[in-house]
């Protein structure tokens, strides 16, 4: 069996990213159910309401971008690769907070309201 992560992401403003092994995780948008108990079991049901796209990065910090380039722009489109050859796209993407410089990394958070698979 084969386990996927993200393997590769392509920013349409900065170019590929420098993704460090590990540490990357991408939640695609969808649906989120809430269960609403009823005093019996045919009247218990749910609520739904849309979720937003987030990926969350750690790449090494190589010098050629600053933290402060990641939340310059309002929006960016993102693609994001699995090792396991899939593709989302994250259109209009905006990163949540200022990037964070640590040792020799840095971590950025996007979110986007859709993420279809390409």
């Amino acid at each position: 069996m084969r386990l996927e992560r993200v393997h590769r992401v392509i920013s349409t403003r900065l170019g590929e990213l420098p993704l460090r092994e590990g540490g990357s995780t991408f939640k695609p948008a969808g649906k989120r159910r809430e269960t609403h108990a009823g005093e019996v079991p045919e009247n218990t049901g749910f609520t739904e309401r849309q979720t937003f796209a987030e990926l969350r990065l750690r790449m090494n910090a190589t010098g050629a971008l600053g933290v402060e380039e990641f939340s310059d722009e309002p929006e960016d489109t993102l693609t994001v690769w699995t090792t396991g050859g899939k593709q989302y796209m994250m259109p209009s993407a905006w990163a949540t907070e200022p990037g964070e410089l640590g040792d020799a990394e840095v971590t950025v958070t996007y979110n986007s309201a859709t993420s279809p698979r390409l």
